[in-house]
Parts: C-alpha cells; structure tokens; sequence
C-alpha cells in the first residue's frame, strides 16, 4: 500500500488507461470492481469508465433497452411501494414489454416475472378479473405457479387456474411481419417462428415481440378480425459498449485467450487489463495493436485482491518502461544475423554465474602478469609484424 501510494504521491499521473474484466463468479455485485478502480487511481492511472463500459467489462449486457427496462420496473416497484396500483400498472406493462422483446433476442429477462407479478397484483387488487388473468397466465408461462409462487400469495393463485384459452373462444388469423429479414418471433412469452409468420390466435389480449441481434420490437392489443397483419418495426438497442458485453459475456467466467483479450483492450482503447477472477487479479498487457497481449511480470503478474498496491506498482514499472522506450524485461530481445533476412529472438541459454566467475580470475591473472612484466623493465620493446605480400 505504501509503494502504490508513493508512486502516486511522488509523480504526475501517467494518464494510462486501464481497463478491469471482472469474469466473477459475482461480477454483477460492482463493490469488487469499485474497489479496483479505487486502487488503480491511487496507483496514479486512468480505470476505463464512463457509459456503462465498466459493466460490459463484467458481460453485463448495457442495450438501450436494458436501460429503459430497469427504469420502468423502478418506478413500477415506487408505485406498488406506494399502493399507486395505476402507475404500477402503467409501468409494469411497459416493463413486460421491453422484457419480452429482450427475451425474443434470447437474453436472460429476470424482470419479467417481477413485471408481471405486480400486474397480477395490482389488477386483482382492482377487481380486474380478465386482467389477472392474461397476467396469471403469463407468469405461468415463465415457469411460475402456485407450486413455485414467487411473491404471489398461494390465495391469488388458486383464484386464477389455468385453463385452456383455446376451448370455445374464437381464433384469428393474423400475419406478423417486421422490417428485418428472419426475425424470431415470440407470441405471450413463448417462441412462435420466425418472420413473416401466419398465425391463429385466440380471441383476446396478446403480446408480441420480435428480435434479430440487437434489432428489436413489441406490440400489444386485442385482436381485432378486421385487421389480419401487423407490421412490428424495430429498432436496434445497441449502445458502444454492447458487443464488449457480449464478448465478455461468452467467456463465461473463464480466462480467455490473448486474442480474444486483445479484442476488447483493442475496443476500450486500453494497453493494461485487471483481470479478475474471484479473488485473484492478473495484469495483462501490450505495448501496441501489433502483439498479443501477455501477463505482465510473468508470475508476478497474478496477485490476490489484498495485493492490488503491489501488482499496480508493477503494471506503473511497465508502462514507464514502455514509455521511455527501454527493453520491455517481459518480452525476449531481438538480434540481427546478417542475411537471415530480419530480426530474430535471442535464443541464448542465461549463462551460469559460474562462467563469470572463471572470467573474473582470467582477468585478474592476466592484469597480474602485464603488472609484473612492466615492473621488471624500464623499457618495453614493441614488434609490428606483417604478412608477407607475394608478388
């Protein structure tokens, strides 16, 4: 703690960016990551953050939407608190909405069942019969029921069974379409194809979401006979930082190749990597794009989370070392052979300090025999002799 501490104190921040990958197995608690940050700004460096970035690090998915889905079930949360059941519903529908085209582009929506279960709530608190149950229902869909209830009293679940929807209720042909090619579709939180579809639906309140990638889009209604199409436009949800998240995302908690690590160091624009698994870190590093990144310091370069004074103390010897432009003692030295047609690595086995040793007595011998020599003559005769040149 004092080294990393003196470094800071005793120069001018280096202004290096340095990025933390935090594959968990807890990386959407932040308290880890913060701690991090903390002590990389104490070491006199820059930690990569600003825009959700910091949370891509971790494979935490930062879409638009995933933004606008944790403010309505926020204020959707407020409202219930508040027994506001008409904003909670408002919020909640909107939440349910996002949630399910999230969930046709096959991420993981947890906020669904919270989303709906404030729904069943709130509208059989209403006396909203029908309302409860498309909600019941849906939460049905999710895998909840009165054998798993969640934060629905078992009461409320035995006042909204489920039943077959289809048993004497109308179908409607309907044809669902998007503005992308191939999109999934998902009808009432299960998948139903891929667009254009043609469908038949039962009479009544439905939810439709479609998604390719991070192009996505909902809609939501009463059928209607008349109307035998829908168009679902969509949007992508994508933010800067969403392809990190994803690549993070599918490391899935393990310590990626180097190439893969270059990517998203080449994506944040950072030459220095925490990466940290557990409670072990590991600083990762390049001078430039060109090479693969390296663990910095071999060995040293892994330290536990109570260590971070002394790896950082290590990742600031690095980046001085790069930037005064002396040999990198992590990398292997270049020689050139002429001829060979460019530099190669020094293959040279370290020399044992016994070979010192026996070249230190040689010069101590032959400095003892010049040093007699010149002591027993006042005058030293010196011969040049040439090779003969024949003619």
């Amino acid at each position: 703690m004092v080294l990393a501490s003196s470094l800071a104190a005793a120069a001018p921040r280096a202004h290096e960016r340095v990025a933390v990958v935090d594959l968990g197995p807890d990386a959407h608690d932040s308290t880890v990551r913060q701690r991090i940050a903390a002590a990389i700004v104490a070491a006199g460096l820059d930690p990569v953050i600003g825009d959700g970035v910091e949370d891509a690090l971790a494979g935490q998915n930062v879409d638009k939407d995933a933004v606008e889905l944790a403010a309505a079930l926020g204020e959707a949360q407020r409202a219930f608190g508040a027994l506001d059941c008409a904003v909670t519903i408002t919020a909640s529908t909107k939440a349910a909405a996002i949630g399910a085209m999230r969930q046709a582009a096959g991420l993981d929506v947890p906020e669904l069942a919270r989303a709906f279960t404030y729904l069943l709530l709130c509208k059989d608190r209403g006396g909203d019969t029908d309302g409860a149950m498309v909600a019941a229902t849906r939460l049905r869909a999710l895998g909840m029921s009165i054998a798993r209830p969640g934060d629905v009293p078992p009461a409320i679940w035995r006042k909204y069974p489920e039943v077959d929807t289809v048993i004497d209720r109308e179908l409607v042909r309907l044809e669902i379409a998007t503005d992308i090619a191939d999109a999934d579709v998902w009808i009432d939180l299960a998948p139903a194809g891929k667009a254009p579809l043609q469908v038949q639906l039962p009479a009544g309140d439905h939810l439709i979401a479609v998604a390719r990638g991070t192009r996505r889009g909902w809609a939501a209604g009463h059928t209607d006979p008349a109307q035998t199409k829908v168009v679902i436009p969509t949007t992508d949800r994508a933010t800067a930082s969403s392809a990190v998240a994803s690549r993070v995302a599918s490391w899935k908690g393990a310590l990626p190749a180097p190439a893969e690590l270059g990517w998203v160091m080449g994506e944040v624009r950072a030459r220095i990597v925490l990466v940290r698994r557990g409670d072990t870190v590991e600083a990762w590093g390049r001078i430039g794009r060109s090479e693969m990144p390296y663990r910095l310091g071999g060995d040293d370069g892994i330290a536990k989370l109570g260590e971070l004074d002394r790896l950082l103390a290590l990742v600031v010897d690095r980046v001085q070392t790069w930037n005064d432009r002396a040999p990198d003692p992590d990398r292997p030295l270049l020689v050139e052979t002429p001829g060979d047609g460019g530099p190669r690595r020094r293959e040279d086995p370290p020399t044992k300090w016994w070979v010192y040793a026996a070249i230190g007595a040689a010069a101590v011998a032959a400095g003892t025999a010049i040093y007699l020599h010149d002591a027993g003559n006042d005058r030293q005769r010196v011969e040049l002799i040439f090779p003969r040149v024949q003619p």
